[in-house]
């Protein structure tokens, strides 16, 4: 057909459309392909209390209003035509409903993490407060007035998983800081593996933040709130600026803890990683040693003490680093004695495998030798415990002096944080060696992890599968609290101060003298007043302002037992909500990479 005639007959098609409108020319206003889902009804029920942490004080304090539900949410936002995937949410309604104020959505970082039973938790922490004083009322009113809510993020616990396996095996690595020739050839192959393992997965595209924020997006709308309020942790951080940068004009009150470095790649972040970890070991925790020699016997030298992992052995770093995560000494700073023990108990275990060669492989010779050494001579209590860090240690040094092959698998948690890591931002660089030479270097000045870097899954990936939005449009939103300690060890301080840069409208309280990851669930009377105002009355402090953390062990009028209660009246249901959350944070801490 001539072009003219192919006009001609659209013009008759285009006619024909508008008279069957009613023939004025009107133009039907577009389809929402997202409308089925932000129509859908939401089916809330009874929570199954074992996908909550089991039937604790918090689930029985506030069984009454908690409930459970499966949000269907788009596989692909750019094409909701491709199918459903499914989030589980969790809602702890507010106390009092004729004085609601809207509902908070958490997030306890990972990426990886599962927030689902955050709404439980939280509620509990805030709702027992102490009633005599007023931080503890304002804390109390939040409960109130809020509804809580917690969430499994695509990928993770309750709703649609992500799985990252094959039928292969991975190459035997020894500790990250060995740089030889066959243990980077090992580390190149096993990320290499691994990340082929996350992209045969189907649902690989789809698992990534601005899916998550659009979910959040699309949770809020549910729950019938015009404005989003938020409490995001760690990679929780990068979600809510993610959320500020999309939606802006939507942003409530939104707290940032433990802030990432969200004005760049993602993978910025798992670079400071390492050297702000090393950093707690050699200038928060050797000097806190150094000034208790009467209790960890490794001297006075805060310098000689921070030598101490430097001299060990590959396979008693490997060794080191297990019951480092095991007691969560790099998170929490009311572990730094804990800290201590750990390199006291290395010190010592390290010496006898020098004084030992010739068994430096046999666990009943190695067991006895810890047996007969002194640790700390003049403290019966604390040579028994440090000693019995030492034992612990001896199991893993030997599996670590011979690795084995393992499959080609990540758990859930991993799956889920290499492919949001990998499909958020490109790789700083998509060539293996350069990831190499950076763990080189990174090695020599940061050997408790520093090596690591070499690990990119991301560097063979094939690049984003999202584009992120620029954080600049974040500075248009509502104002936001941000929450730091200072020697924070997983998200560098660097990092959040150059989001805090970035974001005009935020607002950031520095927690001097600490470490801790994740702040809200710290107990800390400065803090908590800040959180209180904010939420409670949409109070902000100054731009930047600071709290100082309570004294460490030792160190202050009493032992200063960082998890104690807020106040005298806090509720024992409060208590344990508080521990329930800083344990769902280590085990995030501890399951390998980690925000």
């Amino acid at each position: 057909m001539p072009v003219r005639g192919i006009a001609g007959g659209l013009a008759a098609v285009v006619l024909a459309a508008l008279a069957a409108c009613g023939g004025d020319g009107a133009v039907p206003p577009p389809v929402d392909p997202l409308q089925p889902y932000r129509d859908q009804v939401v089916n809330w029920r009874a929570c199954d209390p074992e996908t909550l942490g089991g039937e604790s004080p918090a689930y029985f304090t506030l069984k009454d209003r908690l409930s459970c539900a499966t949000v269907r949410v788009p596989l692909d936002y750019s094409n909701p035509g491709k199918g459903d995937a499914v989030v589980a949410v969790s809602r702890v309604a507010a106390g009092e409903r004729s004085q609601r104020l809207g509902s908070i959505l958490i997030n306890p970082g990972g990426p990886g993490g599962d927030g689902l039973a955050w709404s439980l938790n939280l509620a509990a922490l805030w709702g027992g407060a102490s009633e005599s004083t007023t931080t503890g009322q304002q804390l109390r009113t939040i409960a109130q007035r809020y509804d809580m809510i917690g969430f499994s993020p695509r990928g993770v616990g309750a709703s649609s998983r992500m799985y990252c396996g094959t039928s292969g095996l991975l190459r035997p690595e020894h500790h990250s800081s060995d740089r030889s020739e066959a243990n980077v050839a090992a580390m190149l192959f096993n990320a290499n593996a691994l990340g082929d393992a996350c992209l045969r997965n189907p649902l690989v595209k789809y698992i990534n933040t601005d899916a998550t924020v659009r979910d959040m997006d699309l949770i809020r709308g549910l729950l019938g709130d015009a404005k989003f309020n938020y409490v995001g942790i760690s990679y929780g951080t990068w979600l809510g600026a993610w959320y500020a940068s999309l939606f802006p004009e939507r942003v409530g009150r939104m707290v940032l803890d433990s802030s990432m470095d969200v004005t760049g790649n993602i993978d910025v972040n798992v670079v400071m990683q390492p050297m702000a970890m090393q950093r707690v070991l050699d200038e928060f925790i050797a000097p806190f040693a150094a000034r208790h020699p009467d209790r960890f016997g490794i001297g006075t030298n805060a310098a000689d003490i921070a030598k101490v992992y430097r001299a060990l052995p590959e396979p008693m770093r490997v060794a080191f680093g297990q019951q480092a995560n095991l007691h969560s000494i790099l998170s929490k700073t009311n572990r730094v004695a804990k800290g201590a023990q750990l390199v006291a108990a290395a010190r010592g275990m390290n010496q006898v495998l020098i004084d030992n060669p010739a068994s430096i492989r046999d666990f009943s010779v190695l067991d006895a030798k810890l047996m007969e050494y002194e640790f700390v001579p003049d403290s019966f209590g604390d040579d028994i415990e440090i000693r019995g860090l030492a034992q612990a240690m001896l199991q893993p040094y030997l599996q670590a002096y011979e690795p084995t092959a393992a499959p080609v698998e990540f758990g859930t948690f991993n799956s889920v944080f290499n492919t949001v890591v990998c499909n958020d931002t490109a790789a700083t660089s998509a060539d293996p060696q350069y990831w190499v030479r950076l763990g080189n270097e990174m090695a020599a000045s940061y050997p408790y992890e520093g090596g690591s870097v070499t690990r990119s899954l991301c560097a063979t990936w094939g690049g984003p599968s999202v584009s992120k939005p620029p954080v600049s449009r974040a500075g248009a939103s509502a104002p936001i609290l941000m929450l730091q300690t200072e020697f924070d060890a997983q998200t560098a301080t660097e990092g959040a101060r150059r989001s805090f840069d970035a974001l005009p409208q935020a607002h950031l309280v520095l927690v001097t003298g600490s470490y801790s990851h994740g702040v809200v669930p710290e107990s800390d009377a400065c803090v908590d007043a800040t959180i209180g105002a904010y939420f409670a009355n949409g109070v902000v402090p100054g731009r930047s302002s600071t709290c100082v953390a309570p004294p460490l062990p030792y160190e202050g009028p009493t032992l200063a037992v960082r998890m104690a209660k807020t106040g005298v009246a806090e509720t024992d249901a409060a208590a344990q909500a508080r521990e329930a959350l800083r344990t769902r944070l280590d085990a995030i801490s501890a399951s390998g990479a980690r925000f």
